[in-house]
């Protein structure tokens, strides 16, 4: 059987060539963590500060620059020892290398490497062990190598006209060059695991399970083994592979396959009756299967691989209609309507975060109401534990190629890296049940056709268009045509078309903002977006609280370096703010409006594709997670706080919604079912609809009658009488449906009467450290908002981002504070309001 020893211990890292090191660092370098990069290293013993820590992005910009060796010993405790087997193959793979250099075993070169996204596997002499042989790994600084590489090949377009470098040059992060949302910190190292493995004969190289057939009575499952063969070690007999399949319901299915003696793979058949199928989360269940393979040569083991699968179908629907295309997920035949958000590598070293973090962030979409994660082009393919965690929480995952917003030369050696690259990761990935399309990039063609690169380029120089349109849909039909393609995001049927067009195929809508998007119902919107600070206390932590000791909305200037988006804070936030909110009169004010703003247009959004959901196939917004502390479109800031976005997000993607809209014939209350049951009907109530004052005070009712049928939405434009108010400051609209509640405020809390807040509260304790509050209105309360980190570094609360009449009754639960008193919620900051962004508190 095949036999492996990891090799993450050991390693040490030592700086080679580059710029002046201010840093003192030993001549014998200093112990490396594998998996891991040099920062992180660095960091970890105390030699530099977190990039993420004050000024800690200018200090670190040397590293990038530096070239640096891993070394680690061979000696014959590391060797795997068998009996009588010397001439067995041994090898050692890197999972990932990152990115451009070589690998040596004492004075030879095993072999050069120039591509983070794909293991590198090297044969070693068993004589290696015995006369402890170094293995080393040397990486060159990756700013210095793309600078050499735009010498060597020319300048070419990307984002950012180049100043985070010409990226598309490296197969690596585009990312951690920098980004709107990020700072320039490339760093290099070993980001996964090193291990030596022995075997003979034949290996299994990959596993690639495909559902072709998958119903409510039979599912097809077609096992195709890659095998790689020794041709020294190579027995007599037929290379036989067996695969085993266990259903969570105990049954069991086997078969058999022969390899041919000119293949390198064995194609197994299973037969299924009645699966039990996987389920995107909210459509059913995730039942995983467990999966063996064995790989054997008449009696003799040569390899075992394990892994779990689900049973299900998935297709991308793309048909005509009279509006254009469509754009619909559908799995085991059922369309879907996609509520979730995109994912980039969260910290800020791409591929090294620490399993339970990935899969904290994975349960807080979750807990949004979440069911899809795009895995953005700029970034990595994402670790095991992304993909398994997705797989047992039902939430499907848009995979991207790792493309973003460049263009890509498609001279040697770059093709054949790529093609390896997408081989590898489709082999890699092909199990998981939660990936339901592979997308070729994010923005390649919508940047060279409307970003004016396609009129600034040569003719003659390649962009990338052969990747996105033979390349990359040659390998995934070839190697998993379970799964539709797509050439990149956003796409609209052909290169030659606007990438962006809404009657046809996906869109990034940053052209509309806030009620804007109203404007427009595309296909599917991919990105959509507004920026928020993170939590003050997330800030102080990295910049320190006395930048903010004056507490002036202009302290707020002290942050303005970690923002990245283009225009500054006036493009990103005062344009908006100007006219949404009047002005703040303590940082906290602004910190609360910037945050605001960027709930309102989330709730905008979702809401708005929710609700055209029979022509609108999904709505993904831009980022759920983040890298680093400073200005992003993130709904959870680097420190895993929520921002008050996300909790809009949770409400406006429940499974069932209340809410008013814009129709044809005026304002609109409609409500989406997005459940298996029917809602409303004989059974209910029907919606009460009242016109009421600031003060709660009735000025106009009426009630309709009310059924949404499971998975569909229902809109009734209500009566010019009961929604025209006599003074539209001082009024609003209230829906109120089988404990569902909706609100229409009739303008921009700049100039809405809403009052001064009051309220009362009682807090009692209900654990050691969990406190309940009972908090009672005593005045009309718009999007209270309780901020956690304003209590302590690791509280939490059940509720948030509520509107208020007079007279409720909100209940919340507080986690993670040992004392809580009264006067720690009245404190400013902590509980805030809509309220406070209009005349009543400019007056106070």
């Amino acid at each position: 059987m095949r036999d492996s020893r990891v090799l993450n211990d050991s390693w040490r890292v030592h700086r080679e060539d580059g710029p002046d090191c201010p840093i003192e660092l030993p001549a014998e370098g200093v112990d490396a963590v594998v998996p891991g990069c040099v920062h992180l290293d660095l960091i970890r013993l105390g030699l530099m500060a977190h990039p993420d820590l004050g000024e800690g992005e200018a200090d670190q910009a040397w590293i990038g620059r530096t070239d640096w060796t891993w070394r680690r010993p061979l000696g014959p405790d590391d060797r795997i020892d068998v009996e009588n087997d010397a001439d067995a193959v041994c090898e050692v793979v890197f999972d990932s290398i990152d990115t451009v250099g070589e690998v040596r075993l004492g004075d030879d070169v095993l072999g050069h490497v120039e591509n983070q996204f794909h293991a590198h596997r090297f044969r070693i002499p068993a004589e290696a062990f015995a006369e402890h042989r170094m293995l080393e790994v040397s990486l060159r600084g990756p700013v210095t190598e793309l600078e050499r590489r735009v010498e060597a090949y020319g300048d070419r377009p990307v984002n950012a006209d180049g100043d985070w470098g010409v990226y598309s040059y490296l197969r690596k992060a585009a990312c951690s060059f920098g980004w709107d949302w990020g700072p320039k910190c490339p760093s290099l190292g070993l980001p996964g695991d090193v291990r030596l493995e022995r075997w003979r004969d034949a290996r299994i190289d990959a596993v690639r399970p495909l559902v072709t057939t998958c119903n409510d009575r039979l599912a097809i499952l077609e096992v195709s083994v890659d095998v790689v063969r020794d041709p020294v070690t190579s027995g007599d007999g037929e290379l036989r592979a067996t695969v085993r399949l266990e259903a969570p319901d105990g049954r069991i299915f086997e078969a058999e396959g022969v390899a041919d003696p000119e293949s390198d793979h064995v194609m197994m058949r299973l037969e299924i009756p009645n699966p039990q199928r996987w389920w995107p989360r909210g459509r059913g269940p995730q039942p995983l299967h467990d999966l063996q393979i064995d790989l054997h040569r008449g009696d003799t083991a040569l390899d075992r691989d394990r892994r779990r699968v689900g049973l299900r179908i998935v297709a991308l629907d793309t048909g005509r209609d009279p509006e254009g295309s469509r754009f619909r997920i559908v799995v085991n035949g059922e369309p879907m309507f996609c509520r979730g958000a995109n994912w980039i590598p969260e910290g800020l070293f791409p591929g090294t975060a620490a399993d339970d973090l990935v899969i904290a962030r994975i349960d807080q979409a979750v807990e949004a109401n979440f069911d899809m994660l795009r895995v953005w082009g700029g970034g990595v393919y994402e670790s095991k534990a992304f993909y398994d965690a997705c797989d047992e929480r039902g939430v499907m995952v848009w995979q991207d190629f790792m493309f973003a917003c460049a263009t890509y030369p498609e001279e040697p050696p770059y093709p054949d890296l790529i093609e390896r690259e997408a081989s590898f990761q489709i082999r890699r990935l092909a199990a998981h049940p939660s990936i339901v399309l592979w997308c070729g990039g994010n923005e390649n063609v919508l940047a060279w056709r409307n970003w004016g690169w396609k009129e600034r380029m040569d003719p003659a120089q390649t962009w990338g268009r052969r990747y996105f349109t033979e390349l990359l849909p040659r390998i995934a039909s070839s190697l998993d045509p379970t799964r539709p393609f797509l050439p990149d995001s956003p796409w609209s049927g052909s290169v030659e078309a606007d990438p962006n067009d809404p009657d046809h195929g996906d869109r990034h809508t940053w052209d509309l903002k806030l009620e804007d998007v109203r404007e427009l119902i595309p296909r599917f919107v991919s990105e959509f977006g507004h920026q928020a600070p993170p939590a003050r206390r997330t800030m102080e932590t990295a910049i320190g609280s006395g930048p903010f000791a004056s507490e002036s909305p202009d302290a707020m200037v002290a942050f303005a370096g970690r923002q990245r988006g283009w225009g500054g804070d006036q493009a990103q936030y005062d344009r908006w703010m100007d006219d949404w909110f009047l002005p703040p009169s303590d940082l906290d004010g602004r910190i609360w409006r910037m945050q605001l703003l960027q709930a309102r247009a989330t709730t905008f959004t979702y809401e708005w594709l929710r609700l055209h959901s029979k022509r609108c196939g999904g709505a993904l917004v831009w980022q759920l997670n983040d890298a680093w502390t400073g200005h992003s479109w993130s709904l959870i800031d680097v420190a895993g706080r929520p921002k008050p976005a996300w909790w809009a997000a949770r409400a406006a993607c429940a499974p069932r919604l209340l809410a008013f809209s814009v129709g044809e014939a005026g304002i609109e209350i409609a409500a989406i079912n997005d459940t298996d049951e029917p809602w409303g009907g004989a059974s209910s109530k029907g919606v009460r609809i009242r016109r009421i004052d600031m003060a709660g005070v009735d000025l106009d009712a009426a009630a309709l009658e009310l059924e949404v049928p499971p998975r569909d939405t229902r809109a009734t434009a209500l009566l010019p009488d009961l929604v025209i108010p006599a003074d539209p400051s001082m009024e609003l609209l209230l829906a109120e449906f089988d404990g569902h509640r909706a609100f229409w405020f009739y303008g921009k809390d700049a100039w809405l009467s809403l009052p001064s807040p009051v309220f009362d509260l009682r807090v009692d304790r209900v654990a050691k450290d969990g406190f309940e509050v009972e908090l009672t209105a005593r005045t009309i309360l718009r999007d209270l908002h309780l901020d956690e980190a304003a209590l302590g570094d690791v509280v939490r609360v059940d509720a948030n981002l509520r509107c208020l009449l007079p007279g409720d009754v909100a209940t919340f639960r507080i986690d993670g504070v040992s004392s809580l008193q009264e006067k720690d919620l009245r404190r400013a900051g902590v509980l805030r309001t809509a309220n406070d962004c209009g005349p009543a508190a400019a007056a106070r």
